[in-house]
């Protein structure tokens, strides 16, 4: 078995810029992370029945009394639901198959078409609300300005690919250093240290670039 690398390409924070180490889907340091979802969990919004502003989370739809009508309207509409009579049989809303009713709420004939069930419409429910809302055209945009830094020269890049290296040049120093390191673990003489000594002398030549583009 293929173990994976528990290895984080190392980024630079979108809000502060400050390089740090987190998930691959991770666009924010830890600091600005928390930051940014304070802001945003609770904030004004506008009731969709009645347009007055209050504050809610993202997913808030209804300020607090549209909100209590809405439920007493879900409620009504739940009892006019014919009754089934326990014992009865019933047709399962996922597969089809026959069921024999055991509660008022049932809708599935077993436990695994119930889970299949409320994870497609997690699913649904999630995307939907991502295309609504903006998120997904705001994740879309941060991907496509994701900013990482060169595990190996140490340059700062943009890119959506998972490479973790800004060009192809370091993409190969840097794999041949990881092949260096894997003969010398298994008991080959392998002279790494000279490797190591480019890299270095190249991450300086990259800083001193970057400096001097910067004056």
């Amino acid at each position: 078995m293929v173990k994976k690398s528990n290895r984080q390409t190392p980024k630079v924070c979108q809000k502060c810029g400050k390089p740090f180490q987190r998930s691959k889907d991770a666009n924010y340091c830890e600091d600005c992370a928390k930051e940014i979802k304070r802001n945003s969990v609770v904030r004004i919004r506008v009731c969709q029945d009645c347009g007055v502003e209050f504050y809610g989370g993202p997913r808030a739809k209804r300020c607090s009394e549209c909100a209590k009508i809405a439920i007493k309207i879900t409620s009504k509409n739940r009892k006019s639901v014919p009754n089934r009579k326990i014992g009865s049989i019933d047709t399962c809303k996922l597969c089809g198959a026959e069921y024999v009713v055991n509660s008022g709420r049932q809708k599935y004939c077993s436990d695994e078409c119930a889970r299949i069930a409320v994870l497609q419409w997690q699913r649904e429910h999630k995307s939907g609300y991502a295309k609504s809302s903006g998120q997904y055209e705001k994740r879309r945009e941060l991907q496509r300005n994701q900013k990482k830094v060169c595990i190996y020269c140490g340059r700062v890049f943009s890119g959506r690919e998972s490479s973790n290296t800004c060009s192809e040049y370091c993409h190969n120093k840097n794999k041949q250093i990881i092949q260096y390191q894997t003969y010398i673990r298994k008991g080959y003489n392998r002279r790494v240290d000279r490797l190591l000594e480019e890299r270095e002398s190249y991450r300086k030549q990259v800083q001193n670039e970057t400096k001097n583009g910067a004056d």
